[in-house]
């Protein structure tokens, strides 16, 4: 079974403008979750969304790795997952080349919640943070008060109702 998440995407903004909208919380939570995000080595730091199934909706991280604007690594706890999420930011022609990989899923509940963070990827990754780094482009310097959308969908929920048949496994199993 597939045990990560891999994004790559070329947006046509400069690295710094993207790196903004990965390092500077409001940004961050404009296309993502509201956070504490500093980008300092050894930072512990929340994200916070709804609540589901197994889930108090608070992901734990931590700033492992800090070389800006090229990458950036956190650990991410959250729930029944333990993961590390790793941004690789690119110079590329008229653009930027953003590599996410979040890796770490364990098992048929860690499949199960890869498929959907994976599926919720594709609206962050490929709608909210180029929306946002638009706007920006635009002299846009903040996200407007509100502008936060909804992370579910349809099939988030769906997948999340089949994550609540699955039966838990005792801390020392899933380790």
């Amino acid at each position: 079974m597939k045990s990560e998440i891999r994004i790559e995407r070329t947006y046509f903004h400069g690295r710094a403008k993207v790196w903004r909208a990965l390092t500077e919380p409001e940004l961050l939570s404009a296309w993502l979750m509201p956070n504490d995000f500093a980008p300092r080595l050894g930072h512990r730091f929340t994200f916070q969304t709804n609540p589901s199934p197994g889930f108090d909706g608070i992901v734990h991280c931590e700033v492992r790795e800090i070389d800006p604007p090229s990458r950036m690594v956190w650990t991410w706890r959250g729930g029944p997952i333990d993961t590390v999420v790793t941004f690789d930011l690119t110079e590329v022609d008229g653009g930027t080349r953003l590599r996410m990989t979040q890796s770490g899923f364990r098992g048929v509940r860690g499949w199960l919640i890869r498929r959907i963070l994976e599926l919720g990827s594709r609206s962050l990754y490929g709608e909210r943070l180029p929306a946002l780094l638009d706007r920006l482009s635009e002299g846009v310097q903040s996200p407007a008060p509100g502008t936060r959308q909804e992370c579910m969908t349809s099939q988030h929920r769906r997948l999340e109702w089949l994550l609540r048949l699955l039966p838990r496994r005792a801390k020392s199993e899933s380790h």
